[in-house]
């Protein structure tokens, strides 16, 4: 640009200009020296804005903290959850372990030496047909079970890849490590123990479940995982854009991300020592400045962890408060003319507000407000309405989780069988069969098959008594065949009571119970007397009673005392066939009069007495 000199028009010009925006500057502050009206107006805007200006700062540092105290409460709850569902996935396995580790089969396995493993095919087919595949076909991501025993035997089953030749359990780093008393160990590494079909090596990330069982400890069960199921877990933590989930030992080695090549790889130091031995808890890492919340996994050393970036927690914030100073310098600007009418608007709908708030607190949350405008008070009207739908949600979900949780303690309560009952009949059929009595064993098979095809339909929780009746009649010609004369019964219902809904499996495990006590305790000829009748009041009354020893005194009192107290550890009922119904008729009918009722007849013998309504 060229200089101006003194005397050229160009300069003249300019500061013709810079005189006449001189000039209308002193004629708006002289007029707004004499206007009252704008004086207040500018007085009320300054100070609403540096108002405005101290509560944007305060509000955002306190609305920044507050974000980050429930980022870490909501990542806590979300770390919870995420615990609950590994610890019950991890549960699956460890009830596999115990179960496989109890059976008969692994023990006649294990008692074989490695001189006689041809011997040992025959019982890890049973293992692997009875056990090991129903299990692997549930659990798709399961990659070996391996089984070891310490005279030298070793046997396994895989899935898609093989087993490494020459591969030996007891050449594993950890095998003089486990702890036969523990109940598992987890160990997750980098395997290269598996071959392709080409026989080539394949490296791959596997978690190992180890437990040692039988005598002494002297049989190892291994089971080798993906960490697919683990990943999928993980990848529901995931908060925010840039918020990751991931789980590591107690070394501070990764052991699942989702990004693989984080896997086994150690996490930052100075996070691990202030993770530390703490069971859980939450802290702002100083190099990183991320949101890092931890919490143990019951029954591992593993941690779940979750870091979250502090700039994605502060970004809202930071939006906030300039869509606050925009907002405020609009509202400034027109407040001189819309003041009356906003005022009225706020007034008009903070009181339709504060009604239906009035009706949520009487239980009334079907009652949406009308959203009005686009401003503060209109974004208030759509948050409740949102609110009112999440809580409406909220309630079904909870409703349905109740439901499930109550059906998944019926149909556990319910698949209950006794084993002492089912290897007795197997010795029948199997004694039956040497002496070649066909009639026999043909009626105690087709009886003992109904009894099975009964109780193994688990969605149906619900039959008529005529049903559960013929289950018990089934059970009566098995325990007729087995004892011969030394048993009978008499079995009497009314025709009423044929159509009566009621629970499953209720009648069979109380004979039952009478017939093994029974001959246990008496070890000569017993009797049951069953009787099924409609009473006055429309209610179903069950009487089993036997000619037995009766129950011990002590033992009656405390069966008494247990029946009567409704809120038992689910744990408890697992092992008393009375306390399972009980139990079981508490959570069907939710009524104190559905009950069992047991005692000693005065001529001899105990009895039981069911009642619950006639649906």
């Amino acid at each position: 640009m060229p200089k101006l000199n003194k005397g050229t028009p160009q300069r003249a010009a300019v500061i013709d200009r810079l005189g006449r925006c001189a000039d209308r500057l002193r004629s708006a502050f002289s007029f707004w020296r004499k206007s009252f009206k704008w004086k207040l107006v500018s007085i009320f805007a300054l100070i609403v804005f540096a108002n405005l200006l101290v509560i944007g700062f305060f509000v955002s540092r306190e609305a920044a903290f507050k974000i980050q105290e429930d980022d870490m409460k909501f990542s806590s709850l979300v770390l919870k959850q995420a615990n609950l569902n590994l610890e019950r996935y991890l549960g699956e396995y460890e009830r596999f372990l115990l179960t496989l580790g109890s059976s008969e089969q692994l023990q006649s396995w294990s008692s074989l030496s490695v001189d006689r493993q041809k011997q040992s095919v025959v019982p890890f087919y049973v293992l692997e047909s009875d056990f090991i595949k129903p299990f692997v076909n549930s659990h798709p991501e399961m990659i070996s079970v391996v089984l070891f025993h310490q005279l030298g035997n070793q046997a396994y089953i895989t899935t898609e890849l093989g087993i490494k030749p020459g591969y030996r359990m007891s050449d594993e780093p950890w095998f003089q490590s486990i702890n036969p008393i523990q109940r598992a160990t987890y160990i997750a590494e980098i395997t290269s123990d598996y071959v392709d079909t080409q026989l080539n090596e394949v490296r791959l990330p596997v978690i190992s479940i180890i437990k040692r069982v039988g005598f002494n400890g002297a049989t190892y069960i291994k089971l080798d995982i993906k960490p697919d199921l683990m990943q999928s877990i993980l990848n529901e933590m995931n908060i925010g854009k840039n918020g990751v989930g991931f789980i590591t030992n107690g070394s501070g080695m990764i052991v699942a991300h989702p990004k693989r090549e984080l896997l086994q790889t150690q996490m930052d130091a100075d996070m691990q020592r202030r993770i530390g031995q703490a069971d859980s808890g939450s802290f702002i890492h100083p190099g990183t400045n991320e949101i890092v919340v931890y919490r143990s996994i019951h029954g591992t050393d593993w941690k779940s962890v979750i870091v979250i970036p502090y700039v994605e927690v502060a970004g809202s914030v930071y939006e906030i408060r300039n869509i606050i100073m925009v907002t405020a310098a609009i509202c400034l600007a027109a407040s001189g003319i819309f003041i009356v009418l906003v005022s009225t608007s706020v007034t008009r709908r903070i009181s339709v507000l504060k009604q239906r708030i009035k009706q949520t607190g009487h239980g009334n949350i079907d009652a949406p407000i009308e959203v009005e405008g686009e401003d503060e008070i209109s974004a208030l009207a759509q948050s409740y309405n949102e609110m009112l739908s999440d809580l409406q949600q909220h309630i079904k979900r909870l409703a349905e989780a109740r439901l499930a949780e109550q059906q998944a303690v019926l149909f556990s309560l319910q698949s209950q069988i006794d084993s002492h009952f089912l290897y007795n009949t197997l010795e029948i059929i199997n004694s039956m069969a040497t002496k070649i009595r066909h009639n026999d064993i043909e009626q105690i098979t087709i009886s003992l098959a109904h009894m099975f095809r009964y109780t193994a339909n688990f969605r149906q929780t619900d039959v008529t008594l005529e049903q559960e009746v013929q289950h018990l009649k089934r059970y009566l010609q098995i325990i007729q065949i087995r004892y011969g004369d030394a048993f009978a019964y008499t079995l009497t219902m009314d025709n009423a009571c044929k159509e009566v809904h009621c629970l499953k499996v209720i009648l069979q495990p109380i004979a039952e119970n009478a017939v093994r006590h029974g001959f246990e305790m008496k070890a000569k000829r017993l009797k049951l007397t069953i009787r099924i009748l409609r009473n006055e009041s429309g209610w179903v009354e069950v009487y089993i009673a036997d000619d037995g020893m009766g129950f011990d005194p002590d033992r009656l009192a405390e069966l008494t005392q247990r029946i009567g107290q409704a809120e038992e550890q689910n744990a408890d009922f697992t092992r008393i066939g009375l306390l399972n119904i009980q139990h079981r008729l508490n959570m069907r009918y939710n009524r104190p009069d559905a009950k069992l009722a047991i005692g000693n007849n005065p001529g001899g013998g105990a009895f039981v007495r069911m009642t619950f309504p006639a649906e």
